[in-house]
């Protein structure tokens, strides 16, 4: 009879257990190649890129997804995951420069910075409440210094084609520095 009570406590705690994992699971949010653009839209972003079979994102992931579950209604901020080995989450990994797991970035979604903190979730909830702020950029243009207002002026007014032979340039430099980095 002891026994039996102690499977069953132990199946409760289970199940309970369960629950809560799935109730976190049911708010994240899953940045993908087709989603990305309308949820980040405005918002200031929090992003893990993870693989699934990754040790250390497997290890964070309660937290993470606590995070996630903690601001899922925030209007300003999004707090969101990027499965890297999916297919329509690898080419925003690739775009984001992604090299290793997990890589966790945060900012303007279309400039986003390294987050080199700790990975508590301690730690992480309070980058989210005191760092997580809009910033200086095409969608915030107030919060800009005159020069950084000119230099985004300056890429606006550019026509389609200097700009991607600006971007070229740029990409062409990275790869000559990823060429001599290798060798």
């Amino acid at each position: 009879s002891q026994n039996n009570k102690r499977k069953y406590t132990t199946m409760k705690f289970s199940v309970a257990a369960l629950v809560s994992l799935m109730a976190y699971s049911a708010s994240a949010v899953d940045l993908t190649s087709d989603n990305y653009d309308s949820l980040t839209d405005g918002k200031i972003v929090f992003i893990k890129h993870f693989a699934p079979w990754c040790g250390h994102c497997k290890a964070m992931k309660p937290d993470w997804d606590k995070l996630m579950e903690e601001f899922k209604d925030d209007e300003t901020k999004l707090i969101a995951d990027i499965d890297c080995t999916s297919d329509k989450g690898k080419p925003l990994c690739d775009a984001h420069g992604v090299k290793g797991f997990p890589t966790i970035m945060y900012g303007d979604a279309s400039d986003l910075q390294d987050y080199q903190g700790q990975r508590s979730y301690d730690a992480l909830k309070t980058f989210a409440e005191t760092e997580l702020k809009p910033m200086c950029g095409p969608n915030n243009l107030d919060l800009c210094d005159d020069k950084k207002k000119a230099e985004i002026k300056e890429f606006f007014d550019m026509s389609d084609a200097d700009l991607q032979a600006k971007i070229a340039v740029e990409e062409n430099k990275i790869e000559v520095a990823e060429a001599k980095l290798k060798t």
